[in-house]
């Protein structure tokens, strides 16, 4: 915070200290999800023939197979899930956790048995996930009131404060 900052005629003292205030004030939310997480090893969409008539098909489910340290697990999911992979680019090797809940996938990163795939490469490796396919997760999230503020100001998709979650 820089005295010229504070004396500018531009915004009030009050507003200026204010803001400041709602940055330094933090909040850490401690959240437990169930989760389904690991190394995919197989991911396969089952089409079937679109209902309203045409020519294309459409994803009526996914199969995907998760391995972790502990075992492997075959899942069969909802088609929205699938988009929610696709957005984020999932591919067979990356390791993902899917959220139970709400069935919002998250890439952690690439398997690190293919990290001698390629000499060079702007991936992340991680680590093949300890434990079973299915379990409880511990997130946790440090978010200050000015974020909060920020996320309430520009509501995306009626989610407000939902939009900082991960």
């Amino acid at each position: 915070m820089v005295g010229s900052e504070v004396y500018s005629s531009e915004v009030k003292k009050t507003e200026i200290l204010m803001e400041n205030f709602r940055r330094a004030i933090g909040l850490r939310i401690k959240e437990t999800k169930e989760v389904w997480e690991g190394e995919v090893t197989e991911l396969k969409p089952e089409e079937k023939e679109d209902p309203h008539g045409g020519y294309g098909k459409i994803v009526s489910s996914v199969i995907v197979t998760l391995k972790t340290s502990k075992g492997t697990k075959q899942l069969k999911l909802d088609p929205s899930i699938y988009e929610n992979m696709q957005k984020e680019k999932v591919s067979v090797g990356d390791v993902i956790y899917i959220e139970a809940s709400s069935g919002n996938c998250k890439r952690v990163g690439r398997s690190d048995s293919y990290a001698t795939e390629y000499d060079l490469e702007a991936e992340e490796y991680v680590p093949l996930p300890k434990g079973d396919v299915h379990k409880k997760k511990e997130i946790v999230q440090d978010v200050t009131l000015h974020d909060l503020d920020l996320a309430n100001a520009k509501p995306q998709g009626g989610q407000d404060f939902m939009s900082l979650m991960g």
